[in-house]
């Protein structure tokens, strides 16, 4: 006997493969158009972090605190408002990362010697910067899946331990970022 949920997944799992080749189509635009309109930045021997990090680090911040008031929310039994801020988490994820992709290909580009990073510090920066997006795109995903999941009304006042993984997922994924930056400010 199937439950109505095993029912769902092969509708959510094509909605979540269309949604996931959408959301990168618009990081990429985004982090495209802001190559284009701020353009590349003086190349420099010295570690500078581009405005974007910091930038981008705000919708990380917005997105945490729509994930902690949608679990508040789910919890309470109000699924307008639940569903309403995991797509305002979701939209402050896309931006971040097209924010933060246009950041790393910034701070690429802000290097004098960008293409043999093995003998200076932005490799090793880069790296830092480039493995947290890595971790960031999981949270994403996870974040998406959980967005279609309750809009196919999986979480409730009983059920919502998916909405709980994926916020300390992404808490944690912004700890990690904020202390990054912490580390990249101090270097540079």
């Amino acid at each position: 006997m199937s439950s109505r949920w095993a029912e769902k997944q092969s509708l959510i799992t094509r909605r979540f493969f269309l949604a996931t080749i959408t959301q990168a189509a618009i990081c990429i635009g985004m982090a495209w158009a802001l190559a284009a309109f701020v353009g590349a930045p003086e190349q420099s021997e010295r570690i500078r972090l581009p405005a974007a990090f910091q930038f981008g680090t705000l919708f990380l911040l917005i997105g945490s605190w729509f994930l902690h008031v949608s679990q508040g929310h789910v919890q309470n039994e109000r699924q307008a408002e639940f569903r309403r801020s995991l797509l305002l988490a979701l939209l402050c994820a896309v931006l971040f990362v097209g924010v933060q992709s246009f950041g790393l290909w910034a701070f690429m580009r802000s290097t004098t010697d960008y293409q043999n990073p093995q003998q200076n510090t932005h490799g090793f920066v880069f790296m830092f910067a480039a493995l947290h997006a890595m971790h960031f795109l999981v949270a994403q995903s996870v974040l998406l899946w959980v967005t279609l999941s309750a809009f196919l009304d999986r979480y409730d006042h009983e059920y919502y331990w998916g909405v709980t993984f994926a916020t300390w997922f992404w808490h944690a994924l912004g700890i990690a970022w904020i202390a990054i930056l912490c580390v990249f400010s101090i270097a540079s």
